[in-house]
């Protein structure tokens, strides 16, 4: 009997290293394809960190209201989570309740060197109460109670919002016209949508480098239709070794047998180029969402004040020269810039659709809007419906459908809610990093708590048969590295 016992001890941290080695490989190749990790997000869990920095959170774990979890105050804020294997997918559940934030983003990092996220729809408070889920013309999204489905599909986007979707296409087009110059000073990349004059898009622009670094600065423009790539361009600029302004230096582009539509050119510079004017014979333009007026030292003398109408709703304004703080008009409003690199945010709520006069008298600041920018009042158009933000509020402004894949999440009871979403995976990644984003959140003085994550990964299922044959392969795999690794 001692015998017995004696071989069972023995045995048994033999068992225990056979059951752990099992459940390793389980988790990394488990047969179903699937494989869950529930996670209470205190902190406790190997596979998910807490979200950073600190100092926009609490410290994860018993929060003084009685739940556990972690709160977020701030954002942006980041976590990590660790991938078992190679997975094609993940599907991730969140249980979390929003204080004072009326829209929430979770996000995936889609590439480490400029940080872009791939973000998704995980909260849209307005959409709780007199809205309706709903299919219209082949589009998801939400309709005004009593509203048709129809208008998902509709073309007329003074009514429409979008959020992480696209709309219809607006099939326009002008007739033929004469060139108009536009003297202007835009810094930077702008993002220019045209509609075709005689099947058309001739557009010239007169750029200059203000040779802050040596060497030329290569500029590039793209035409879009949609999300396909119709055409390219490329010039480069400057190149003087003295450190002042450089020439002003013409690019004329003319695209020919245009079908009606909208199309975005997009300008890709750097902040040290400047576009001094736009001439083109195509009535309707407009820039966004980005808009930003530059100065004209080097250039000429005096100031050039910016000038646009838009259609924004929610603009943000920021200088980051001194030379820059002034007082902005946007309609009858004024928004005092008073301090560089801060922001400062405009909203309007009221339902009219006619595009505001913006006037910025000293230039030299930028602007993002929800919407777009003419720099004329008659070249005014909208190519796409406004985009969602938090301070968007959809009864006051008129809004009548928003196109979303957007889905509600489940409530749970005392403010708290479920959400699913689905990433795919970079296959030779070991880890994923998430962001969640809540605009205006300090601002608001709000809040969302965290308190459960559940990750579940997902890849095909494989036979039996193919689960030892990849179950040999990385055997061999690890044996070599071993190998390599002890010599």
């Amino acid at each position: 009997m001692n015998t017995i016992v004696s071989r069972s001890i023995l045995a048994l941290p033999w068992v225990l290293a056979v059951f752990i080695f099992a459940w390793l490989v389980i988790q990394r190749f488990p047969p179903s394809g699937v494989v869950v990790f529930d996670i209470p997000f205190d902190g406790s869990s190997a596979w998910m960190d807490p979200f950073l920095p600190a100092e926009r959170t609490t410290s994860p774990g018993a929060q003084p209201e009685g739940w556990r979890g972690q709160r977020i105050l701030q954002d942006p804020v980041y976590s990590a989570a660790r991938l078992p294997g190679v997975y094609e997918d993940v599907r991730v559940t969140v249980e979390f309740r929003p204080i004072r934030q009326p829209l929430i983003e979770l996000g995936l990092l889609r590439d480490e060197a400029s940080l872009s996220y791939e973000f998704q729809p995980l909260w849209f408070g307005p959409l709780e109460d007199g809205w309706t889920e709903s299919e219209g013309s082949g589009r998801h999204g939400y309709i005004r109670n009593g509203e048709s489905p129809e208008i998902l599909g509709s073309s007329n986007y003074q009514r429409l919002a979008l959020w992480h979707a696209s709309a219809t296409e607006a099939i326009m087009s002008d007739a033929s016209a004469e060139p108009v110059r536009t003297d202007v000073s835009l810094r930077g990349s702008h993002d220019f949508w045209f509609l075709p004059s005689g099947n058309a898009i001739d557009v010239s622009f007169e750029l200059q480098d203000s040779n802050r670094k040596q060497g030329r600065e290569t500029v590039v423009f793209q035409l879009w239709r949609g999300g396909e790539l119709m055409r390219l361009d490329a010039a480069g600029i400057g190149g003087s070794r003295d450190m002042r302004m450089g020439e002003v230096f013409t690019k004329s582009l003319r695209w020919q047998d245009l079908s009606p539509g909208v199309y975005r050119l997009q300008f890709i510079a750097d902040d040290d180029v400047f576009i001094r004017s736009v001439t083109t014979p195509n009535r309707r333009w407009v820039i966004g969402p980005r808009l930003s007026f530059g100065d004209i030292v080097g250039y000429k003398d005096g100031i050039q004040p910016g000038l646009a109408w838009t259609n924004s709703r929610h603009i943000v304004f920021e200088t980051l020269h001194a030379e820059g703080l002034q007082t902005v008009q946007v309609g009858d409003a004024a928004i005092k810039v008073q301090r560089t690199h801060d922001t400062y945010e405009f909203d309007r709520t009221d339902n009219d659709i006619v595009p505001q006069k913006v006037v910025a008298p000293a230039g030299d600041i930028r602007i993002i809007g929800d919407g777009w920018f003419a720099l004329s009042p008659d070249r005014f158009f909208a190519p796409e419906p406004r985009r969602v933000t938090a301070s968007m509020d959809p009864d006051r402004e008129g809004i009548r459908a928003i196109l979303t894949p957007y889905r509600r999440p489940e409530p749970l009871g005392d403010g708290w809610y479920r959400q699913t979403l689905t990433f795919r995976i970079d296959p030779g990644s070991d880890h994923m990093r998430l962001s969640v984003s809540a605009p205006g959140l300090l601002t608001r003085a709000g809040a969302v708590d965290i308190r459960r994550v559940t990750l579940e990964y997902r890849r095909a299922a494989v036979s039996w048969e193919d689960w030892w044959r990849i179950l040999r392969s990385e055997a061999v795999n690890a044996w070599r590295r071993l190998f390599i690794y002890a010599t």
